[in-house]
C-alpha cells in the first residue's frame, strides 16, 4: 500500500512540476521540444513500478532456478556417490565370502577326500542381511545364514581297471536310481571341522566327476 501511495504521489508532483516548467518557458520552438522530453519522464516514472516489479519476479525466477540445479545436481552426484560406495561393498563382500570359501575348503578336502571319499565341487557362503553393507572378513562365520556346499566323488590319481562282478537283474525287486549318500556324518564332520552349527550346512552331490577339472 505504501509503495502504491508513494507512485501515485510522485506522478502527481511531476505534473505540477511540468505544469509550472510549461508556464515559465517563453513561447518559442523550444517549448515543444521540452514537452516532449517531460512527456518521456512522466511515462518512465509511471511505468517503472512496473519495470522494478518484473525485474525483481526475473530475478526470483532466475535465483530459483539456479537453486532447484544446483540442488538436482548435487543429489545426482551424492547418488552417483551412493551407488559406486554400493557397488564397491558389493565387490569386496564378495571378494571376502570367496576367499573364506576358499580357506574352508583348503581346510577339510583332503581330509574329507580321504575319510568319505568326496571333494567339494563348489562352496558358497551366504552372510545375513543385516551384514552385507558393512562386512569385514572376520564377521563372515559369526554372521552365516547358511553354506551352501556342492560334493562330488572324489577323483582318483590313477585309472583302476575293476574286475566286472556277475550282474543279476531281479525285476521283483524295485530299481533304485536315486543317488543318496548319507549326508548326516558329512555334516556332522564339516560342521565340527568348520565349528559352525550343523543346521546352517545345505549339502547336495553331483554324481560323477566335472569334466571341466
Amino acid at each position: 500500500m505504501d509503495f502504491l501511495t508513494d507512485w501515485i504521489t510522485n506522478i502527481l508532483l511531476f505534473i505540477l512540476l511540468a505544469v509550472v516548467v510549461e508556464l515559465l518557458l517563453p513561447q518559442t520552438s523550444l517549448q515543444k521540444y521540452v514537452k516532449m522530453v517531460i512527456g518521456l519522464l512522466l511515462i518512465s516514472i509511471i511505468l517503472n513500478p512496473i519495470f522494478k516489479l518484473f525485474s525483481s519476479d526475473l530475478e526470483d525466477l532466475i535465483k530459483n532456478a539456479n537453486v532447484l540445479f544446483e540442488k538436482d545436481v548435487n543429489t545426482n552426484i551424492e547418488n552417483s556417490i551412493e551407488n559406486q560406495k554400493i557397488d564397491i561393498q558389493a565387490d569386496q563382500n564378495a571378494y571376502i565370502l570367496e576367499q573364506t570359501a576358499v580357506q574352508l575348503v583348503e581346510m577339510t578336502e583332503k581330509e574329507l577326500m580321504d575319510t568319505f571319499n568326496y571333494q567339494f565341487r563348489n562352496v558358497e557362503l551366504v552372510v545375513d542381511e543385516n551384514y552385507r553393507s558393512y562386512l569385514q572378513p572376520e564377521d563372515v562365520m559369526e554372521n552365516l545364514s547358511s553354506i551352501q556346499v556342492s560334493l562330488q566323488e572324489a577323483a582318483e590319481e590313477k585309472p583302476v581297471v575293476k574286475q566286472v562282478d556277475e550282474v543279476r537283474i531281479n525285476l521283483s525287486e524295485p530299481y533304485e536310481t536315486e543317488f543318496k549318500p548319507d549326508i548326516e556324518p558329512i555334516a556332522r564332520f564339516l560342521a565340527d571341522k568348520w565349528e559352525v552349527d550343523k543346521e546352517l550346512l545345505a549339502i547336495s552331490f553331483e554324481r560323477g566327476q566335472n569334466e571341466n577339472e
